[in-house]
């Protein structure tokens, strides 16, 4: 069942969101090679503390970390290591945190110094895709054309859309109704209703969709072992249209990025 937020309840899931947004800006600024993944957990569970937050992930359904940090072939759900990053690695940072009663949960993927052409451009390739699903989320329109826009997109370029992992309701669950896809049909699925919060993920490999897990019964995978990449975004339904809750202008910030990617998406200015 979808739960719709009124205008009040949206308002703290920004505060919720930005607050992931800001810890993912902190890790911006000190993520390069030789960084262990577990040093930067470690921030960013102090930082979310310190900000009045708890973290999102940490106990939940047992993982032990406040990030999942997934760098190279890993998808999703990677558990933090005392293994440096490396040159030329890229590396999933999913993070999330509670604050108020209301989750945030929200996703950058991070090139690790000089990464290979094809690599930056699988990452250019899925952020794209991510503002592409966006743009469907509106009144009006269902689940799968969200999937559909974001599925046409990425497989145009030659890339595997994972199917077993799905974007998601949010709000004071972390995972609530409906599940979004990052593929589908147009027309399918439920219809989407006006103060609705959804977590879109675009999950997208350089090769092959399929997946397999780790040992350790969080790690996923790329079945061939080549890269993949993942962005995600915390967006609400007002006024028949999408607005981004989260924000990637932490991480611009740190990293020395220029981007108006995210105006078409926001009615009022972030607070600073």
């Amino acid at each position: 069942m979808i739960i719709p937020k009124t205008r009040e309840e949206i308002e703290l899931m920004r505060e919720s969101a930005l607050i992931v947004s800001k810890t993912l800006g902190e890790i911006a600024k000190v993520i390069k090679p030789g960084v262990t993944t577990l040093y930067l957990d470690k921030l960013a569970e102090e930082f979310i503390r310190d900000n009045g937050a708890e973290p999102g992930f940490l106990g939940m359904y047992g993982f032990p970390n406040s990030l999942c940090m997934s760098p190279n072939a890993q998808v999703v759900h990677g558990i933090p290591t005392n293994k440096p990053l490396e040159e030329g690695d890229v590396i999933s940072v999913d993070c999330g945190a509670l604050k108020n009663g209301f989750y945030g949960d929200h996703a950058y993927s991070f090139e690790i110094g000089e990464v290979a052409p094809e690599v930056k451009k699988l990452l250019q390739v899925t952020k794209e895709s991510l503002y592409v699903g966006i743009r469907e989320f509106r009144i009006g329109n269902r689940v799968e054309d969200v999937g559909s826009a974001i599925q046409k997109y990425c497989e145009s370029h030659g890339y595997g859309i994972v199917r077993e992992l799905v974007g998601h309701g949010l709000g004071r669950k972390m995972h609530e109704d409906p599940e979004m896809p990052n593929y589908g049909k147009k027309g399918r699925g439920k219809l989407f209703v006006e103060g609705m919060v959804v977590a879109i993920e675009p999950m997208i490999n350089m090769g092959t969709k399929n997946i397999k897990q780790l040992k350790d019964g969080w790690t996923i995978l790329t079945a061939d072992g080549k890269p993949s990449a993942h962005f995600e975004h915390d967006v609400a339904l007002i006024d028949g249209k999408p607005e981004i809750l989260s924000t990637f202008k932490y991480v611009y910030d740190a990293l020395g990025i220029v981007s108006n990617e995210e105006d078409e998406f926001r009615k009022i200015p972030l607070t600073l």
